[in-house]
């Protein structure tokens, strides 16, 4: 019975040190680290300091972390603005929580109205399906007012739907500086 419990917990071991190691590889030891950092924190990656410290130590280059720390710092202050904020709520992205404190609050702010306009959409295009088909159903009846009426609180909806959209994405970039 050990030996079973060992081929999977060896198994999941080996998928979770390849997958982490993915995100640093040896050619990242060769690069400028500042210019590394810069591109971690501006594409909204983690601070990755310690896996390049573990995955350069064998590494003949040296490995300047406070440069790497410097460049992240840098990136991700430019990373966490309220307008980069808005359009991952827009895109449907998944909110993590790590921006500087100072700027964590609108950053947030503006993903939450962002996210509203990726929901927001998603409705209309069920809105836009569900109309199609009330199309379909009162050129089959075009005697049924109860289909013209349902058809009319649809499009009426629809109309709703984007007209909430266009002011939230208005609320989405007002006030929107670059910090």
């Amino acid at each position: 019975m050990k030996k079973i419990l060992l081929i999977p917990l060896t198994l999941t071991t080996l998928l979770l040190a390849t997958s982490c190691s993915s995100l640093i590889s040896k050619d990242d030891c060769k690069k400028d680290m500042k210019y590394l950092g810069l591109d971690h924190g501006k594409r909204g990656l983690s601070n990755l300091s310690e896996e390049l410290r573990r995955v350069c130590v064998t590494s003949d280059e040296a490995v300047n972390l406070e440069a790497y720390q410097m460049g992240f710092n840098m990136g991700w202050s430019n990373f966490c603005t309220p307008f980069q904020g808005f359009e991952m709520g827009k895109k449907g992205d998944l909110y993590k929580s790590f921006c500087p404190l100072e700027k964590e609050e609108l950053f947030r702010e503006k993903f939450l109205i962002g996210k509203k306009v990726y929901d927001k959409k998603d409705q209309v295009i069920e809105v836009e399906e569900k109309i199609k088909e009330l199309k379909a159903a009162s050129e089959k009846n075009p005697a049924s007012q109860a289909l013209k009426d349902d058809l009319k609180r649809t499009q009426d909806y629809m109309l709703s739907l984007k007209r909430e959209i266009q002011a939230l994405e208005q609320q989405g970039m007002s006030l929107i500086h670059t910090n």
